[in-house]
């Protein structure tokens, strides 16, 4: 190992070496923002110790991703996986998650909300697409590469590799692939099965001439951010982080399933990274891990409550902090998105501390006001307290019930008011959850009545 390594101890993992290149990444104001940014957005405030951030996580990613690239090399030299393909493997799952905003995707939700605050008739896509993290993960990571480009390309990475990265980051060229696949196998006359065969071999051209490797290399996008069964080195890592700390069993072993991984085409569509049969079980062990660590902790309705209040304290100060204008304004405007790096979790105790000593306006000295109210409430634990709850079959309801109806028709039958009430609807496999939260102590009697 060269003298210019560094190790350090994760919790998860143990002793990780990193590469010079990693190092250098790590210490640039985009990386070390991650320290302030909780993985668990507000669970903190019900399991004590999910404190964990996603600067560790990002680390234990790169980590993974480096020893699942190594086996496949060893596994089948016969792929002939460069070693600068391999590296940008590992950069990749170290810059994942740059692009998370404040309390991690609590974030995402709020700027849905404050787009249709300053936008009431927009159409539910442009609302979607307002706000993306990884978007915001490949603006920061041009800026580091721009900033490190001397470092990069001393590593052998150029222009080509930088591309590579961020694909491996968001496979967007893939997965236009792979949609197109789909429309093969359902297509029902042979003029569409050319028009489509066509199709693809346009975007392989493509893929091939943006990331300058070959089209056979596919299965390198299932490592970091697999979009074809969603089974990659993020998931595995924070399964096993979010299980230690919330103190909740991991019964899946990657470790095995890196092991047994082999590179095939078993349908002539992509090269694809696929296990064993006997690995079944230990499959199913990971989507279990998963489902508990959803029902037991992510999706609490007491977790839920919390990330409802949260959500309203930085809607007050979206136009305190201008938030709307920095979000909007991100892939266009390099201040916007040095505004967008000062944002992170410990937003809400410089709200509480000292942000209306800076502020003059009276309207947004008011907006912090009710924040501080909330922030207060939250401190006190006088939490949003769920008051019912509704479960739909969706394989026997055709209805994709939606979200301000339903508060439009507890406001009209119970004499509530928006303020006193929220709705929660979370979409789990076929089965849709309605839970209903009163933000004031006296609403559950009137609810009843």
């Amino acid at each position: 190992m060269s003298l210019d390594f560094k190790i350090i101890k994760d919790s998860v993992h143990g002793l990780i070496d990193l590469k010079p290149i990693i190092v250098k990444i790590m210490d640039t104001p985009e990386f070390q923002r991650l320290r302030h940014i909780k993985q668990l957005e507000t669970l903190c405030y019900i399991y004590p110790c999910a404190v964990h951030n996603r600067f560790e996580h990002s680390i234990g990613t790169s980590y993974l991703a480096r020893q699942f690239i190594e086996q496949i090399s060893k596994n089948q030299p016969e792929l002939e996986i460069k070693k600068e393909e391999a590296l940008c493997v590992e950069i990749a799952g170290l810059c994942h998650d740059l692009g998370h905003g404040p309390f991690s995707h609590l974030f995402e939700d709020l700027a849905k909300k404050i787009y249709i605050k300053h936008n009431p008739d927009a159409d539910q896509n442009d609302v979607k697409n307002f706000f993306v993290h990884e978007d915001v993960s490949l603006l920061l990571f041009d800026r580091i590469y721009n900033h490190l480009e001397k470092d990069f390309k001393k590593e052998g990475l150029n222009e080509n590799f930088k591309e590579l990265i961020k694909e491996l980051i968001n496979p967007s060229s893939i997965k236009k692939i792979m949609n197109k696949y789909k429309e093969l196998k359902n297509a029902e006359d042979s003029h569409n099965v050319s028009e489509i065969e066509n199709e693809i071999k346009g975007l392989k051209k493509e893929f091939e001439q943006k990331l300058g490797i070959s089209i056979e290399k596919s299965f390198l996008f299932e490592i970091v951010s697999n979009v074809r069964n969603k089974i990659d080195v993020d998931k595995w890592d924070y399964f096993a982080r979010d299980s230690l700390n919330l103190g909740i069993n991991n019964t899946f072993d990657y470790k095995r399933f890196i092991f047994s991984s082999r590179v095939i085409n078993p349908n002539g569509t992509l090269n694809q990274i696929c296990v064993r049969d006997k690995e079944l079980r230990n499959v199913y062990e990971m989507f279990r891990t998963r489902e508990d660590l959803h029902k037991r902790a992510y999706q609490l309705p007491k977790a839920t409550g919390v990330k409802e209040m949260i959500v309203d304290i930085l809607y007050e100060l979206d136009d305190v902090l201008d938030l709307y204008e920095t979000v909007s304004k991100l892939k266009t405007d390099d201040e916007a998105l040095n505004n967008y790096l000062d944002l992170d979790d410990r937003i809400i105790c410089i709200t509480l501390k000292s942000l209306s000593k800076f502020v003059k306006d009276k309207n947004l000295k008011e907006n912090i006001s009710r924040a501080r109210i909330l922030i207060d409430r939250l401190n006190e634990r006088k939490l949003y307290k769920e008051i019912s709850r509704k479960i739909v079959n969706l394989t026997k309801s055709s209805e994709r019930l939606n979200k301000e109806a339903i508060e439009n028709e507890l406001i009209k039958k119970n004499g509530l008011t928006k303020d006193d009430i929220c709705v929660i609807v979370n979409y789990f496999f076929t089965i849709l959850i309605i839970i209903f939260f009163s933000n004031f102590i006296g609403v559950k009697d009137k609810f009843w009545k």
